[in-house]
């Protein structure tokens, strides 16, 4: 619960300060005294924009502060812990500082003296104070308000529900942008690589095999070139080496004569016998090279007609070297890095894996629509059951409430469309709230929604709710705003005597103007005398009616 409100220099406010009790809290004053800069200054702490930020520091003053003090509990005590905060103090203290610098006003957010972000402290008043006022029909028109009142009624299940589809959606977004990401980058990949491939193309058809082809083919030209003066060579070799004309000795003739020379006298000299082996060996190998000599005859006879193409082919590396400002090993080397470069970039397999788990991941999303949406409706209608039971309750007999719900673009909310319709009499159709609700239905309405909400905050904050109320009406939302007192903390703004007199505390506002300066206070009115006082106000006059009346209302309040 809300134990004490300090405000300094917040709009008409100079400075007050405000210790709350349990129960139903009344706040009583004049019209435009500033009761409803309260209620603006706690939700501004908390982040709000009831007041504009131009109009939040007081003229004159460089800067201002709201602090609140609130009764912890376990669930806010856990709260803090998942946060980063320490949940271990029995109250929490929540300050707003904002001052005035080069034009701009800056604002710094703390609890208990540790510094939070105002995203984290919005969602830190949710579990501390909810607001009710006839202005909030507004907040029943946006999707976002309307699915986080069926959401927050939400069981562990649908929770869960809720987180996973979150957690996947976000996945999938970031796969769909990947993906995005890698078809452009392909596209644009492909643009920039098609020279290679190209190039890629030209090497792989040229079949390069050898870093030496071009030195191997220059030599193999150049042999057969000079095919005929090679083969007359070779000729007049083995003419010397193996001609057996007795006009023209060879050196295989004279050999084989040598050894036969050598045969005679072998045998009485074993030196002469080495000598004959050594010859052996010579006429040995004088035979490998004639036999040598004529099959590389043969051979250079058969290339002859090889040269064209040898020739061609020597050209061709050549002119592929020029092409590319490269030398053939290089040219080589170059076709292995493209070959290896396109196979670790193959983006049409890599888009195709990202688009398979967007698949399963949609897939999944699909059966968890589904869940969410079943188990919303569920909530919803329970939700509307209630809202229409405590409206009959207030006077509403013939009014309807519904919660429908249609199916729109898939979000990481879900599928879920819901719109909250009302109509007050049986002859009118269904429509938004704010099309058909007076603003009498509308507190009525308010009370009954909000308390129909399980889970709830420990203090609630009404803003004139029973505006517009009379007779049974009024009766019956003073008495449903008493039991919920019962186990809330109500703060309660209201010109009515009949809801003033009911109240455990009631705090008067006022407003002076001081040497053309505005100044707003409160007080608490500890004493019958100053209640019944207020309340003659409330009726209307000093008359003995009134004060009649007044005293009454209390002491029914008491009774």
């Amino acid at each position: 619960m809300l134990i004490q409100l300090k405000i300094e220099n917040i709009a008409l406010i100079e400075i007050i300060e405000i210790n709350f009790e349990k129960g139903l809290n009344i706040i009583t004053g004049d019209s435009g005294s500033g009761k409803s800069l309260i209620l603006d200054s706690l939700n501004v702490l908390f982040g709000g924009t009831n007041i504009p930020l131009k109009h939040l520091i007081r003229p004159g003053k460089d800067h201002c502060m709201i602090e609140a003090i609130f009764s912890s509990s376990s669930q806010i005590n856990n709260w803090l812990i998942s946060n980063g905060f320490e949940g271990t103090s029995s109250e929490l203290i929540i300050r707003r500082k904002s001052f005035r610098k080069n034009n701009k006003i800056l604002s710094k957010y703390n609890v208990n003296n540790l510094s939070i972000n105002k995203q984290l402290l919005e969602k830190l008043g949710r579990f501390l104070i909810d607001f009710a006022g006839q202005s909030d029909t507004y907040i029943f028109d946006t999707l976002d308000k309307r699915r986080t009142i069926i959401d927050d009624l939400a069981s562990q299940g649908l929770r869960n529900t809720n987180a996973k589809i979150k957690n996947i959606w976000e996945e999938s977004e970031v796969l769909k942008l990947l993906m995005k990401k890698k078809i452009e980058s392909n596209n644009k990949q492909q643009e920039n690589n098609f020279v290679f491939k190209q190039m890629l193309k030209s090497l792989e058809e040229a079949k390069l095999n050898s870093c030496e082809e071009i030195s191997e083919l220059e030599l193999l030209e150049n042999k057969l070139v000079n095919n005929l003066e090679i083969n007359n060579s070779i000729q007049s070799s083995l003419e010397n080496l193996n001609n057996f004309s007795h006009d023209k000795p060879s050196v295989a003739s004279l050999i084989n004569q040598s050894i036969k020379t050598l045969n005679k006298t072998a045998d009485f000299d074993s030196e002469i016998q080495k000598f004959r082996e050594k010859l052996l060996n010579i006429q040995s190998n004088v035979e490998e090279l004639i036999f040598a000599l004529n099959s590389y005859l043969q051979d250079i006879e058969n290339y002859e007609s090889n040269l064209p193409e040898i020739q061609k082919r020597l050209f061709f590396l050549k002119n592929l070297e020029r092409t590319f400002s490269l030398d053939l090993p290089k040219l080589i080397e170059k076709r292995d890095q493209l070959k290896m470069y396109f196979q670790q970039n193959d983006k049409d397999n890599e888009t195709s894996q990202i688009k398979s788990q967007i698949k399963k991941l949609q897939s999944n999303l699909n059966f968890l629509f589904i869940t969410q949406s079943t188990e919303r409706k569920r909530i919803a209608k329970q939700l509307q059951n209630s809202v229409l039971s405590i409206l009959r309750n207030l006077g509403l007999k013939n009014a309807n409430f519904s919660i429908q719900f249609s199916e729109c673009k898939p979000s990481s909310d879900g599928i879920d469309n819901i719109n909250f319709l009302f109509s007050a009499n049986p002859d009118q159709k269904l429509a938004p709230l704010s099309n058909v609700i007076s603003s009498g239905e509308m507190s009525r309405f308010l009370l009954a929604i909000k308390s129909s909400i399980s889970r709830k905050p420990n203090t609630f904050f009404l803003d004139e709710i029973d505006s517009g109320l009379s007779g049974k009406s009024l009766f019956s939302l003073v008495e449903l705003i008493k039991e919920i007192s019962k186990n809330q903390q109500v703060l309660c703004i209201t010109h009515q005597p009949f809801l003033a007199a009911g109240g455990l505390a009631h705090f008067k506002v006022n407003k002076k103007v001081i040497n053309g300066v505005t100044y707003t206070s409160i007080a608490k009115l500890t004493t019958k005398k100053q209640r019944k006082h207020e309340l003659v106000e409330l009726i209307g006059g000093g008359f003995g009616a009134a004060n009649d009346y007044a005293s009454k209302l209390l002491d029914r309040a008491a009774a």
